[in-house]
C-alpha cells in the first residue's frame, strides 16, 4: 500500500516535541474518564447528564484513546475539548429539558435524511437542500453548541475557530471538506454527546471503540437526536429538517424505530471513485491526531462494510423490513450534471414543491462553491493497494441494482 500521510505543518511537529520534552503528551494533557466527568460538572454547575446508558461507550471511548490511538499533544488537546464540550452539553440539555417539558412535547415534521458512502456527494446534496426557506438544517455551531444557540450566536465564532483548527493541524484537510461553523453538518455532532458517533472513530484509532460501535443499539442515539432536533427547533418553529450522514446507512433499522416518518434520499456513487476518496480523507482525519495511522484494516473493512450495508439495505426494503416507500434513490452523476433539475425530480417523488426562492437559493449556493475551490483532492485507487476491477466487480450487485455509471 503506498498511502502516506500528508507533511505536519512545522509548527505542530514543534508542538508534539513538547510532549516528549514532558515524557509523553499525557503528561501534560490528561484524558482521564472520570477526571474529565467531574470537570464537565464543576464547570456547569450542574450533575444530571440525562440518564446513564451513555456512560458505557464514554467508557469504551475514553480508554481507547488513551490505550489504543497514540494520540500526540495537539490531538489530545483537542479530544480532552471534544469530550468536554460533549459532557457540557448533556448536562445543560438535561437541565434545559426538565425546566421546559414543552420542547419535547412539540411535534416535529417528518425530516428528510441524506444518506450515501462517505465522498458520494451527500454533503453537496445536503447544502443544497438546506438552502431551501422552507428548510431547516443544523449548522455546524448550533450543533456544538445547542443550547447556547438558543440565547444568541455569540458561540458561532468560538465553534467556527474551533473546527477550522482542522485546517491548521492539516492544511490539505482544505481540499477535502468544507468546514466552518456556519455550514451544515453531519448529525455525527448530535450524537457525539451519546458518545455512539462515527465521528469518535473517524478522527481516531480506536479498534476496541470502532467495535463497540458496531455491536451496540444506537435507538438511544437517535432518541438523544431527535430530542436536540426538537431544542434547535426553539430557533425555527415549524420547518422541515433535512440532515445527513453516511453513518445513518448503517442504522436504518434504529433511524426508523424513532423517525418512523422521516423520508430517506440515497445517493449513489461508483464505488470504485468514493471508496478510495473515503479512505484518503480517514488517513487524513486520524493523522491529525495520532503519532501513527494505519489504514490497512480500513482499506480492508471499509469496502467491505460497504458492500454489507447496500445488500442489506436492498434485501430489507425489498422484504418490507425497511420501508421501501420513504426512500428516494439519487444517483451523483445525475446530481452533477444537472442538479436543480434533479433535486426538482426529488421534490415531486417527496411531494414537494421546488419553489423560486429555493431554487435561486442553491444556483448562487452552487456559484459560490466551485469543485475544487480549495485544490484538488488528490487521490488515487493505488494509493491504497486497490484495483478498479476486483473492487467493482465486488460492488457490481449495488452498481447494477441502482443504475450507477462508472467514473474515470
Amino acid at each position: 500500500m503506498a498511502w502516506r500521510p500528508p507533511a505536519r505543518p512545522v509548527w505542530l511537529e514543534r508542538l508534539i516535541a513538547h510532549g516528549a520534552a514532558a515524557g509523553g503528551a499525557e503528561r501534560l494533557v490528561s484524558l482521564d474518564g472520570e477526571a474529565l466527568v467531574a470537570e464537565a460538572a464543576r464547570s456547569t454547575g450542574l450533575d444530571d447528564f440525562g440518564g446513564e446508558a451513555w456512560r458505557l461507550p464514554y467508557g469504551v471511548l475514553v480508554d481507547a484513546l488513551e490505550k489504543e490511538s497514540r494520540l500526540h499533544l495537539g490531538g489530545r488537546l483537542v479530544a480532552r475539548t471534544e469530550l468536554l464540550r460533549s459532557l457540557r452539553n448533556r448536562l445543560r440539555l438535561a437541565e434545559l429539558w426538565k425546566r421546559r417539558p414543552d420542547i419535547l412535547a412539540a411535534p416535529l415534521e417528518p425530516p428528510i435524511f441524506v444518506v450515501g458512502a462517505p465522498r458520494s456527494g451527500t454533503s453537496i446534496l445536503h447544502e443544497l437542500l438546506a438552502c431551501d426557506p422552507e428548510t431547516r438544517a443544523p449548522a455546524m455551531w448550533e450543533m456544538l453548541h445547542p443550547v447556547e444557540s438558543l440565547a444568541d450566536e455569540s458561540a458561532l465564532p468560538i465553534a467556527d475557530a474551533t473546527v477550522r483548527f482542522w485546517h491548521d493541524l492539516q492544511p490539505e484537510y482544505e481540499s477535502m471538506h468544507a468546514n466552518s461553523g456556519a455550514l451544515p453538518n453531519e448529525c455525527i455532532f448530535i450524537t457525539m454527546n451519546e458518545f455512539l458517533s462515527d465521528q469518535w472513530s473517524g478522527c481516531h484509532v480506536v479498534p476496541s471503540y470502532d467495535a463497540h460501535l458496531r455491536r451496540a443499539d444506537h435507538r438511544d442515539a437517535y432518541r438523544f437526536h431527535r430530542r436536540v432536533l426538537l431544542t434547535l427547533q426553539q430557533r425555527a418553529r415549524g420547518r422541515r429538517w433535512v440532515l445527513k450522514a453516511p453513518s445513518h446507512l448503517g442504522q436504518l433499522r434504529a433511524l426508523f424505530a424513532v423517525y418512523p416518518e422521516a423520508n430517506v434520499v440515497h445517493i449513489h456513487r461508483d464505488p470504485a471513485k468514493c471508496l478510495p476518496s473515503a479512505l484518503s480523507l480517514m488517513g487524513t482525519l486520524k493523522w491529525m491526531r495520532c503519532e501513527e495511522v494505519d489504514l490497512a484494516p480500513a482499506v480492508a473493512g471499509l469496502p467491505r462494510g460497504y458492500a454489507a450495508m447496500f445488500k442489506y439495505e436492498i434485501e430489507q426494503r425489498a422484504a418490507g423490513a425497511l420501508p421501501d416507500e420513504r426512500f428516494v434513490d439519487l444517483r451523483y452523476h445525475d446530481l452533477m450534471r444537472d442538479p436543480i433539475g434533479t433535486i426538482a425530480a426529488l421534490y415531486d417523488r417527496l411531494g414537494l414543491a421546488l419553489r423560486e426562492p429555493a431554487r435561486r437559493a442553491m444556483l448562487e449556493h452552487l456559484a459560490a462553491r466551485p469543485q475544487g475551490a480549495h485544490g484538488p483532492h488528490r487521490y488515487a485507487l493505488a494509493d491504497f493497494g486497490l484495483e478498479a476491477g476486483p473492487l467493482r466487480e465486488a460492488f457490481r450487485f449495488y452498481t447494477e441494482h441502482y443504475g450507477i455509471p462508472e467514473e474515470t
